[in-house]
């Protein structure tokens, strides 16, 4: 513990430092560091001359910055007598620098050239600081809202799996769970504004509480990022980042409509003033439901459903505060097919808060706060009996961080920071009859320094102490080089990950539906990864971007759950027992390569290729469930169509064949023991989609867009391996208006 206090310790004594350097500043100086005058101008597009409304402008001397007007006009302060450097940014445009002469206060015009690549896109996931991403020394892939709103995705389950090649859902009675590179949900963190979601009883979070309308990005970071988010941040981590409103009022409204009467109805209303936000956001989904196998009527792959979700955002900012607050509420509830027989169903609810708090002590010093709880319950519903609904389980997370950036130097960036998580599930079957409840914490110190040692070369290494309620003391440190030299990026990195066992893993003693007893396993010990990689980049000329990355991520103590058969089952006991055990090792080595180009500006052509070889070191044998290649493909062709914007893209997705191997130890016909090994593979497959837009009416920011296209275009199902779960080819449409 007395580490503990001097790690927190020496973060707050970051933030008072710059306030002691302001005071044994000379008056006189001070005072003229102080002085601003409004400076007004206006920022345009270079090849129309058209206003390019609500860009950013940043003033590198002082640290502020604000937001262009929907005419592209802008008034901000800058230094009295002093030369200012202004940064411009738009989304679709490149960045610029702007040098404004000393006494300028009016009648300034930056000009922006527009951007095919997006590599002046900023993002934060990498580092926990702003960094455009063409200089991350991280490398992040990133789906802007510009790609979620052209291809219509259903859903964010539909998001990732089209963007992160490899990456897929498969349904059993535990929910929705992921799987990539033989990992499943626990090794990959989803964020929603860099905090976590509560998990559903079985294990991973419920997507359908995920809308796409309101998301300015996604961010997606592969390998362990512990360092910067702790446990479970050992696969890969995607970053859900919101948009909020910028202008005095703006919104929209949608809906769509596909097979099995799935429909969405999404809207969402803002405004802003004189630093002031708010943003009220509905959204509804229902279905009938589907199944793959009409044979057995009483039970469907996926059940009926609806859900709707209510959020509400408020925040306040100038120059230099930031303060803002939000609360969500979801409900859920999946209902048995019209000819089940289960005598009950679910139910569940989310709620959401978050506040924070983010104030800039002059251009060095930057402090941010944040609380921010989701609370989960599932209910039973009682339908051939009249009994109340009955809570069985619930899922309480809860965050407290406090993180502060300080820049000494112009050429250094310190980020440190403490965070308190709690973790509180109840259970009234998962975890058996004894007790209901079980709860973890852990606390966190972190520090992280980047480095720019030339303007070619950036540095950034940091570590995190995590103290755990249940596993005591971890330390994952991490360090990332980026060497761009022209139009080439080089980047290296190490970092290590950790993860706890979760609380199922722990505790859990249940019937998992008709398939096995799960038995948890309280000795379990935490696993600690290895993560390296290395990755060139190319960029050429604005439209063409390629890029290369190997890694090799190594696991030890991995948590494996494995099924053993129960000999003559007692009455009421299945046939099965699930278990976990910590295996020694596990090594995943993978290459992943990337093509952007634009032949011309209206057709992108985007493919992506992932090798990944996943084994147990102990055995040599594949990760079950491990896909060797995935390769997804993307092609989008834009112009005008009687004078409006249109558009057409063309996605798809393939998977090789899964892996599942086993090994045995058998006696043959002489009597002598061998080892025999059973591998169980499910064949390659892939899906593609189809999308049509086009925007008959648009007037200012009013715009009507209608969307069209096939899911599912080849009408690709497997009811003998379930390689995919997807319900086969579905036409659907969609139309939003926004303002």
């Amino acid at each position: 513990m007395k580490s503990i206090l001097l790690l927190v310790c020496g973060v707050f004594v970051l933030n008072f430092v710059p306030m002691s350097r302001l005071m044994a500043i000379q008056p006189e100086v001070m005072a003229d560091s102080v002085k601003t005058v409004k400076l007004t101008g206006k920022v345009v597009d270079v090849e129309t001359g058209e206003a390019i409304p609500l860009s950013t402008i940043l003033v590198k001397e002082l640290g502020w910055g604000s937001v262009c007007d929907t005419e592209g006009k802008f008034k901000i302060d800058v230094p009295v007598n002093r030369k200012a450097t202004l940064t411009v940014r738009s989304v679709g445009y490149e960045t610029r620098e702007v040098d404004v002469a000393p006494g300028t206060i009016s009648g300034l015009v930056v000009k922006l050239k527009k951007s095919l690549l997006n590599l002046d896109e900023v993002v934060i996931t990498g580092t926990r600081t702003e960094k455009v991403i063409s200089e991350a020394p991280v490398m992040t892939r990133v789906v802007s809202a510009e790609e979620l709103q052209r291809n219509d995705y259903e859903s964010m389950m539909d998001v990732l799996e089209y963007n992160i090649p490899g990456l897929r859902f498969n349904v059993d009675p535990r929910g929705n769970n992921i799987q990539i590179q033989g990992l499943e949900n626990s090794y990959i963190l989803i964020l929603v504004d860099g905090e976590r979601l509560s998990q559903t009883p079985g294990g991973p979070i419920d997507f359908e509480r995920l809308s796409t309308s309101n998301i300015k990005r996604i961010e997606i970071l592969k390998g362990a990022a512990s360092a910067l988010y702790g446990s479970s941040a050992m696969g890969m981590v995607v970053n859900i980042i919101t948009d909020s409103p910028k202008r005095s009022l703006e919104g929209w409204a949608k809906v769509r409509y596909s097979k099995f009467n799935d429909l969405q109805l999404d809207a969402g209303i803002g405004l802003a003033h004189k630093g002031f936000f708010s943003q009220t956001l509905f959204r509804r989904n229902s279905t009938d439901g589907y199944d793959l196998t009409p044979e057995t009527p009483q039970s469907y792959t996926m059940n009926p459903s609806h859900d709707m979700n209510i959020e509400e955002k408020v925040g306040w900012n100038n120059e230099r505060t930031k303060v803002m607050a939000s609360a969500s509420f979801y409900w859920n509830e999946i209902k048995n097919p019209p000819k089940g027989e289960s005598p009950t169903h679910y139910r569940s609810l989310n709620k959401t808060f978050r506040a924070s708090l983010e104030h800039a002590f002059g251009e060095e010093n930057k402090l941010y706060a944040v609380y921010y709880g989701d609370f989960y319950t599932r209910k039973t519903v009682y339908d051939l009996i009249d009994l109340a609904d009955s809570t069985n389980a619930t899922s309480h997370e809860q965050t407290v961080r406090l993180t502060d950036i300080y820049s000494p130097l112009k050429n250094v960036e310190i980020v440190g920071g403490v965070e308190w998580n709690w973790t509180r599930n109840y259970n009234k079957m998962q975890y058996g009859k004894e007790q209901t409840v079980r709860k973890v914490n852990d606390a966190n110190v972190f520090v992280q320094v980047d480095w720019q040692i030339l303007p070619e070369l950036d540095l950034v290494g940091g570590f995190r102490y995590t103290h755990h309620s249940v596993f005591g003391d971890a330390y994952t440190p991490k360090v990332n080089l980026m060497y761009a030299p022209g139009s080439f990026k080089f980047r290296a990195g190490y970092s290590r990950g950790f993860k706890a066992p979760g609380l199922t893993e722990l505790y859990s003693d249940f019937n998992m539906g008709s398939v096995s007893h799960n038995i948890g396993n309280p000795d379990l010990k935490p696993e600690y990864s290895n993560y390296v990689s290395v990755s060139a980049e190319y960029t050429y000329n604005g439209r063409l971007s390629a890029s290369v990355e190997g890694y090799q991520n190594t696991i030890k103590d991995k948590i494996n759950s494995f099924i053993i058969d129960v000999e003559d089952p007692a009455p009421g006991q299945l046939g099965a027992e699930m278990h976990y055990a910590n295996v020694e090792a596990v090594r995943i080595r993978g290459v992943e390569g990337t093509l952007t180009y634009y032949p011309m500006k209206q057709l992108l052509l985007r493919g992506t290729y992932a090798y990944t070889d996943a084994r147990d070191r102990e055995t040599d044998l594949q990760l079950s469930g491990n896909a060797k290649h995935a390769l997804n493909f993307t092609t989008t062709l834009r112009g005008k169509l009687l004078k409006r914007d249109g558009s057409v893209s063309l996605s798809g997705r393939w998977t090789s064949k899964k892996l599942s191997q086993s090994k045995s130890t058998e006696t043959d016909d002489s009597g002598q023991e061998i080892e025999v090994i059973r591998e169980r593979t499910k064949p390659a497959y892939s899906l593609w989609k189809l999308v049509a837009q086009y925007t008959p009416w648009q007037k200012k920011f009013m715009r009507l867009t209608l969307t069209g296209g096939i899911q599912n275009l080849f009408d690709y199902t497997d009811t003998k391996h379930y390689t995919t779960y997807d319900a086969g080819r579905r036409f659907f449409g969609s139309v939003i208006f926004r303002f």
